[in-house]
């Protein structure tokens, strides 16, 4: 493909761009066309014009305080014109649809606020008939008053929207310890039919689970917004489980992290805004690929068992070195419980760079999260999230925003008995020369590879695997971290 020269636009170029082409769109995506599409992983692009992709983005607007900028990018990888439909759904009712042609190699920002002005939070809908389109989500916090309070909303988050719908959402972490946190779990409906769903909280007290949370009515092209801090107030952890006895939905929490440096209140404490899918399977092997070993920052993971029946687990550090052995924490959870294990302990203190597999002892079905932020006390951004995944893929690509130098692709093969060879490349323009483009990574292993500023402050970076492999992007800017899962190639999807 040739070398692409990307222009982005700003969202007043989708409210007047080939407005001819908005009968081409007039069907509403039906739940079983997206069953012959949905990937086991969050994102899966097609990159064939034979093929088409819906993606779902949710988040809040600029009307919500705290929230500096929310941007849905829309960036081309095809070689010819590519005509779309995008609906913007907010939490108040309102909805604006708008087609859109994306000329080869371009770009388009959305910003979903003023489609529907008033409205706290938006749900987007991307459709592509002809696939080869990469749409992914940017928001800050922080706020415009140059007078705000320090370490009020500050954060960022940026990840590839999802590509999935399910009857069955698991969200294994949020908190809503005071003071200074804010979270919400967001419910979006893109259907015209209304969904019925039932939602259940896990608490520092245990379970919670209210006439007010069941047989709730999600209407047709909708976005429904719980605050958890309302719901299970003053908890270290929440874990939430949505299940639609009808229709298919999207979920996503949204934390919100202003914390004080010290008992007290004084400002100056660590922040953090981070937006996370939930999980819409759960797997009997979960894979967290690249736990940050940065200085200051503290990493745990967050297991729920979401069924009803006791279980064992284990859950394994895979260092980058794999002849190091850590040993394995062994947990027994009862029925819709959580556990957090504190990576911080002693254990691993020699391991090195590693990632980690949540693995069941008895075949049940879990779902995991890896949590990263500022040890207590520090001051800085840095709130970041990765929920565990069960599937991997052959072919990846992972698109890069700002400057290279910070941010890390993370590559793990989460098989147990076959070498992945991997090969490293750049669309549409030559990889550094001085960094290695294959790399040969043991079963149960992963590479880290820094990219540095021989690549372009925005690139896309393909992963070509001779097995299914995970790829993560991991940034740090000083805005905060971010960490997210690429966007798997649709067909390349398999179990490891």
């Amino acid at each position: 493909m040739s070398a692409m020269n990307v222009i982005r636009y700003p969202a007043l170029v989708v409210l007047v761009a080939m407005a001819v082409g908005a009968t081409l769109f007039a069907s509403d995506p039906t739940e079983a066309e997206l069953a012959t599409l949905r990937p086991p992983v969050h994102a899966a692009l097609s990159t064939t014009p034979d093929s088409g992709d819906l993606w779902f983005c949710m988040g809040p607007t600029v009307d919500m305080d705290g929230i500096a900028e929310r941007i849905v990018t829309l960036t081309s990888i095809s070689d010819e014109p590519t005509i779309g439909r995008v609906t913007v759904n907010g939490d108040k009712g309102a909805e604006v649809e708008r087609a859109f042609q994306l000329e080869p190699g371009r770009s388009l920002e959305i910003r979903p606020g003023p489609f529907v002005p008033g409205a706290f939070y938006a749900g987007v809908t991307v459709e592509v008939p002809g696939g080869r389109v990469l749409v992914e989500q940017r928001i800050t916090g922080g706020g415009s008053d140059s007078g705000a309070a320090p370490g009020i909303g500050t954060g960022v988050d940026k990840a590839p929207c999802g590509t999935i719908t399910s009857s069955t959402w698991q969200v294994p972490w949020a908190t809503t310890a005071e003071p200074g946190n804010r979270a919400v779990l967001l419910v979006y409906n893109p259907f015209r039919a209304p969904a019925v769903a039932d939602l259940r909280f896990i608490g520092d007290l245990g379970r919670r689970e209210t006439l007010d949370t069941r047989g709730v009515v999600v209407a047709g092209r909708s976005l429904s917004v719980f605050d958890l801090n309302e719901l299970i107030p003053d908890s270290t952890v929440v874990s939430a489980s949505v299940d639609a006895r009808v229709g298919q939905l999207v979920v996503a929490r949204l934390q919100v992290s202003a914390l004080p440096a010290s008992d007290t209140g004084a400002a100056g404490g660590s922040t953090g805004l981070v937006l996370t899918s939930g999980l819409p399977e759960t797997s009997q092997r979960l894979f967290l690929p690249g736990v940050s070993r940065e200085s200051g920052v503290t990493s745990a993971v967050i297991v729920m068992n979401p069924g009803d029946e006791m279980t064992e687990l284990e859950v394994l550090v895979r260092p980058e070195v794999v002849d190091n052995f850590v040993e394995p924490w062994r947990v027994t959870l009862r029925g819709r419980q959580r556990q957090v294990i504190d990576l911080d302990s002693g254990r691993i203190a020699e391991a090195g760079r590693f990632g980690v597999e949540v693995r069941s002892l008895d075949e049940t079905p879990l779902a995991a999260s890896l949590v990263s932020r500022p040890e207590g006390g520090t001051t800085g951004a840095g709130l970041s999230v990765l929920p565990a995944v069960g599937a991997a893929a052959t072919d990846w690509m992972v698109h890069l925003t700002g400057p290279a130098d910070q941010a890390a692709l993370v590559v793990s093969n989460p098989g147990e008995t076959t070498i992945a060879t991997v090969r490293l490349s750049l669309l549409g323009a030559a990889w550094p020369s001085d960094t290695p483009d294959v790399y040969e990574i043991d079963p149960a292993g992963h590479v880290e590879v820094e990219l540095g500023a021989a690549i372009a402050a925005e690139a896309t970076v393909l992963v070509d695997s001779t097995v299914p492999v995970l790829a993560v992007m991991r940034r740090a800017d000083p805005m905060g971290r971010s960490s997210s899962f690429g966007m798997a190639v649709a067909g390349t999807q398999a179990r490891p």
